[in-house]
């Protein structure tokens, strides 16, 4: 498993070039789930949620991309406050979703590495509240690593 360099060129097209709608069509469509993840790792969080979306609804997403989608969507504060914020609905609606998709085991550890972005007292203090499903959030995942900047 790997990425090569056209594959590295198109991505960086579609991180870059293309507009919204062309961008989720073409994450829908993607059959690597590679490249899905190198997109996810270079995504723009200002863009919103459609995109991230639709990453996460193309069966070739795997449980690393799912996870790194999570923490880039500010799932810590979702997992250490498990509160809604009226405030930010469309965030609560999102990372809500995708928290019951990764505890109920619909992504699958594909071969792409994965490390929690948190500190040591951020998993320790997490690692007190978590049920025995949720310790995926704060478990590495071996692998090839793809978070490749683009």
């Amino acid at each position: 498993m790997s990425i090569n360099a056209e594959e590295i060129k198109e991505v960086r097209r579609a991180v870059y070039e293309l507009d919204k709608d062309t961008v989720i069509k073409y994450v829908s469509e993607l059959d690597n789930p590679e490249m899905l993840h190198v997109y996810a790792s270079n995504y723009n969080w200002g863009d919103g949620f459609d995109i991230p979306k639709a990453i996460i609804d193309n069966p070739k997403c795997g449980l690393s991309t799912a996870l790194m989608i999570f923490y880039g969507a500010d799932g810590y504060t979702y997992l250490s406050g498990r509160e809604e914020n009226a405030n930010m609905s469309k965030w609560n609606e999102f990372v809500t979703g995708l928290y019951y998709d990764i505890v109920n085991g619909k992504f699958l550890s594909n071969g792409i590495a994965f490390t929690v972005p948190l500190t040591k007292v951020q998993k320790y203090k997490l690692d007190k509240v978590v049920s025995p499903k949720e310790t995926v959030f704060i478990t590495d995942i071996d692998g090839e690593e793809m978070d490749i900047c683009i």
